[in-house]
């Protein structure tokens, strides 16, 4: 490694972090994907209608970080609520578990372990970077912490092993 130039280091460095960008894209994607199919298989059991339109529109919004599914939520259970108020009590109290069991479990481990982070640090992460920085701290910290951690492992630490040998 100590042949490469400081330039070719740092297009390495930089189209790594941007697979680490395009990979929490793809596990969103996925994550997103799950979600729109459990719903879905939940509106299948429940016999409700316009279960593919709504599963759709849960499995995009989604993709929006903490707000994403309350807005999915809302307007699934206003259309639902045009057909069977029941229903859409149903679709409402089905997202909150769904989006509990995704925020505790599917994400920290989906996310976690795709960046060799664990699901406890990624939920702490995400606790922490929604507290601190709100909506856009949830959407960000997964990245930014990947990021960091990057950093830390190819940029850092082999620099500070490199100081610690000529002071020896």
């Amino acid at each position: 490694m100590e042949w490469k130039s400081n330039k070719e280091k740092f297009i390495t460095h930089i189209k790594n972090i941007i697979g680490i960008i395009i990979k929490y894209l793809k596990y969103s994607i996925i994550d997103g994907i799950i979600i729109g199919v459990v719903n879905y298989l939940f509106m299948l059991y429940m016999e409700m209608p316009w279960k593919i339109g709504i599963s759709i529109l849960m499995g995009i919004t989604n993709l929006i970080p903490s707000v994403g599914p309350v807005i999915g939520a809302i307007i699934g259970g206003v259309v639902l609520a045009f057909y069977d108020i029941k229903q859409a009590l149903w679709l409402l109290t089905f997202t909150v578990v769904l989006q509990t069991i995704d925020g505790l479990i599917i994400k920290p481990k989906l996310f976690g372990d795709s960046f060799g982070i664990s699901g406890v640090w990624m939920l702490i992460a995400m606790i922490v970077g929604g507290g601190v920085f709100g909506v856009l701290g949830i959407i960000f910290v997964v990245p930014v912490v990947a990021i960091v951690k990057y950093l830390i492992k190819n940029v850092y630490l082999p620099y500070k092993h490199k100081e610690d040998f000529k002071k020896d």
